[in-house]
């Protein structure tokens, strides 16, 4: 009898073992299934009010502008009166630069303004990359000629003047293209 008894318990135990892997089978992937589906309505974090996606837009203009007031040895702006005040250092001016081709200018009173400028690119940037894929060039093409258009040759012949100009193209340099070009430099400057 003992033999018999132990033959019809090995049954009973495959098919025990056979019934808790089922129920694993079974259980695993729901828990699974309710847990993502908790994520992603339950735990999912409210959308943001339009006062505290504006808070955070005003802070994120707040840097920026910091940023490239620092980066282009400007005065940064006042912090917002509400927001926290963010810790903004000036960028670290390690990345490659991209030459851009000089442009000549007519200048009030008959001279004439040759200026090569220079991007100062992220850290990690490659200038071929750059020069190709975004249209940095053009921007500060057009800062440079809404700049220097219709000055005079004794206004830029001042001390500073031309320093100040540059770190104004800078700065609106660093702003249309959201901190990626930090400053620009003045690689050329010629007045005729």
């Amino acid at each position: 009898m003992a033999e018999g008894e132990s033959e019809s318990t090995a049954p009973e135990r495959t098919r025990k073992k056979s019934g808790t892997r089922k129920l694993l089978v079974t259980i695993i992937p729901l828990v699974l299934i309710a847990v993502v589906a908790a994520k992603l309505t339950i735990l999912k974090p409210p959308p943001p009010t339009p006062a505290e996606a504006s808070a955070r837009a005003a802070v994120a203009q707040y840097e920026l502008d910091t940023k490239c007031a620092l980066a282009n040895a400007m005065t940064p702006p006042p912090a917002p009166g509400a927001a926290a005040t963010p810790t903004v250092k000036a960028p670290d001016a390690t990345g490659p630069t991209l030459d851009l081709d000089a442009t000549t200018l007519n200048l009030a009173g008959g001279h004439f303004l040759k200026v090569g400028v220079s991007l100062q690119l992220p850290a990690k940037a490659v200038a071929d990359d750059v020069k190709v894929n975004e249209n940095w060039a053009s921007l500060v093409s057009q800062l440079v000629l809404d700049t220097f258009s219709g000055r005079s040759f004794s206004d830029l012949a001042k001390e500073g003047a031309r320093e100040k100009l540059q770190h104004e193209i800078g700065y609106r340099t660093c702003e249309r293209t959201g901190g990626k070009v930090t400053t620009v430099y003045f690689v050329d400057f010629v007045m005729q």
